[in-house]
This record gives C-alpha cells, structure tokens and sequence, in this order.
C-alpha cells in the first residue's frame, strides 16, 4: 500500500486529486492545452505517470475537472454579491462585476477555449449546466423588475457580460470594464419614462 500523506485515505486522495488538478491547470496556463500530457502532469505533480490513472480515466476527464472546479466558488461570489445589494438594478450591476471580478482572476481565457473544442460532450453539457445555474441568478433579479420582455433582457445583460469578459481577456483594465458594464446594466434596465 502506497504512503499516504494526510491524516487518512480519504484526505490523501482529496490532497492528490488536487495537486494534479494545479498541476494540470499550471501547464495550460504555462502552454495550453497541448502542454497537458499524462507525462506533464505526472512529472509536474511529482508521482509515476500510471499512478495518475487512480485519479480519473483519461486526460479528458483530467480536463473536466479543471474547468470546472472554479465554478462553484464563481457561483458563490456572484450570489454573495447580488445578496449585498437592496435593489434589483444594483443586484444586476452586482451579478454583472461579480462576474467581471471572477473572470478577471486569469483563467477564463483558457477555460472559454477548452469548453469550446477540448472538452467531451458530457463535459460540455456539464459546463453549460453550471453557467446555467450562474444565469438563473440574474434572471431571478429581473422577474423582480417584472419587465415585459424578462427573458430577452437577461440575454442582453449577459451579452454585456460576455463582451466584457472578452474585452478583459484582451487586456482591458477591470475596474474601467467593470464601471462601463454596471452603468450599461443600470440603464438597460431602468424603466423608459414618457
């Protein structure tokens, strides 16, 4: 039986699962998503490259788990975020920087580029599922507006925080991205007055 480092099975496994998880995530950032090897990640984690396999199945599953481990605390931040917040226009400002913040952290640059090509179907739908649930949130804050068009506004305002994204992914500064995208949210959604 291998040495386990931890203060039992369960726990060594946990803290194994994640090193391979940074390990993985380290040399995408580093090279992407060619850079992920068995091999790389094996001698980056620093265990025998078979001894990964006690871990997940193939480097595609590998793949799934990195792009979807920072998804529950992004969920979390949103939704702390819109909680602050009194009113529904500036829960929908929230929703949108939180967002921002999130995506401003330096990895949703290669996790959009993998959910697009790298990963398998069962991990894309695992993704959608959760930018799903991230969706639900703001559209919650909009049924509390009770406009006409609910569905299509939520649309927009994620369209906003998409091209926000992107234009953080290309090197624009957060807070200015950030400012744009909160007063395009709060304008899109105050009410027209005749």
């Amino acid at each position: 039986m291998p040495k386990i480092e931890a203060g039992s099975v369960r726990e060594h496994r946990a803290q194994r699962l994640a090193q391979l998880i940074d390990a993985a995530e380290a040399l995408l950032n580093e090279g992407g998503v060619e850079a992920l090897t068995a091999g790389a990640v094996a001698a980056r984690a620093g265990i025998a490259r078979n001894s990964i396999y006690r871990y997940f199945d193939s480097i595609d599953d590998l793949l799934e788990l990195v792009v979807t481990r920072g998804f529950p605390a992004w969920i979390d931040a949103v939704q702390q975020a819109i909680a602050a917040e009194t009113t529904p226009e500036e829960r929908a400002a929230a929703y949108v920087r939180a967002n921002l913040e999130q995506a401003a952290r330096g990895t949703h640059r290669w996790w959009a580029s993998l959910s697009r090509g790298s990963l398998s179907p069962s991990a894309r739908e695992r993704v959608k599922n959760l930018h799903t649930s991230l969706h639900e949130a703001l559209a919650e804050v909009v049924r509390e507006l009770d406009h006409p068009q609910p569905e299509l506004t939520v649309a927009v305002v994620q369209a906003v925080v998409d091209a926000c994204i992107r234009r953080i992914d290309q090197g624009d500064e957060l807070a200015t991205v950030s400012d744009f995208a909160a007063t395009a949210t709060r304008r899109l959604l105050t009410p027209d007055h005749p």
